[in-house]
């Protein structure tokens, strides 16, 4: 090695040496932006605040929860994302939704174009008042209060003939009517589709389908007819194919199970035809939405 080489070596070492030497950390991603902030009437604020947190920790969002009773207009205009009311509140505004009922007569509300939200509240409802630890929460806060209750809608009794009529339990034709309407009879969708069962029919006057029991009694029919259309599946399968066909048209239902059928697919199972739709299409939704509605109105009302 020359000399002019062992010069500039000892000078880059030297300047090597002279460097600064930096600890380096490592990188802490910061906690999520989302918070969810949420309105809690004083009356239920044990019961209620136990469960948002819970919904918050399950979600992975940070909660803050205020007790209070503030107007609807308050989650409209964005102060708040998620209020808790009382199931038979008079004052519901338009552009709200609300989720299905717990065991103490509350509901969650949130904006109406919330959908994906509002389906991920009702199915972590669902699953959580089926566990164990739902039962020991109410036997902790609702000392007193009932755990079932007697009354799903003001249209029970409509409810009990048009599903006697058609061989339902009342309680699973409820559940349609919650998941077309929530029980609104004055509920019009975009579509057209009017009433409580979301009727849309050129046969029937406006006038006609504003009657809940005309309503009523049209969509159980249409339901009784979708069943003997599919009466080659078992009973339970026969309500998932005809809900599916009420959602989404018996004309498509019926391609989709050709269509299982020619790829060998047992096409007498609706889990096996939902196959062929979209991942998260919303007539999927709609079939495991009754039904978890069913299950739990079976859980808190008699028969």
């Amino acid at each position: 090695m020359n000399r002019k080489v062992l010069i500039y070596t000892a000078i880059v070492s030297v300047l090597l040496l002279l460097i600064p030497v930096r600890s380096y950390k490592r990188i802490v991603l910061p906690p999520p932006d989302d918070t969810l902030l949420c309105m809690i009437p004083p009356e239920d604020a044990p019961f209620q605040r136990t469960l948002v947190e819970k919904y918050a920790q399950d979600i992975n969002v940070e909660v803050k929860i205020k007790e209070g009773n503030w107007s609807l207009d308050s989650l409209l205009s964005g102060a708040v994302d998620l209020m808790i009311i009382s199931e038979d509140n008079p004052d519901i505004p338009d552009g709200v939704a609300f989720s299905r009922a717990f065991s103490d007569g509350t509901v969650w509300v949130v904006r109406a174009d919330e959908t994906e939200a509002l389906r991920h509240i009702n199915r972590w409802i669902a699953e959580l008042t089926a566990s164990e630890r739902f039962n020991r929460m109410q036997k902790r806060y609702l000392a007193g209060k009932p755990v079932s209750l007697t009354v799903i809608s003001k249209y029970d009794n409509l409810l009990r003939q048009k599903a006697d009529s058609i061989g339902w339990d009342w309680r699973l034709l409820a559940a349609v009517v919650y998941h077309e309407s929530r029980f609104h009879n004055d509920a019009t969708s975009h579509k057209g589709a009017r009433g409580l069962m979301q009727i849309r029919s050129s046969r029937y006057s406006a006038e006609e389908l504003a009657n809940p029991a005309r309503n009523l009694s049209v969509g159980s029919n249409y339901l009784h007819r979708l069943e003997g259309m599919f009466n080659g599946a078992n009973p339970m399968e026969c309500v998932k194919f005809s809900l599916a066909a009420y959602n989404m048209g018996e004309g498509k239902v019926s391609r989709l199970i050709s269509q299982a059928d020619t790829l060998g697919l047992d096409a007498t199972r609706w889990d096996n035809v939902a196959t062929l739709l979209p991942p998260g299409h919303h007539t999927i939704s709609y079939v495991n939405n009754v039904l978890d509605t069913y299950q739990y109105y079976s859980r808190l009302y008699p028969r």
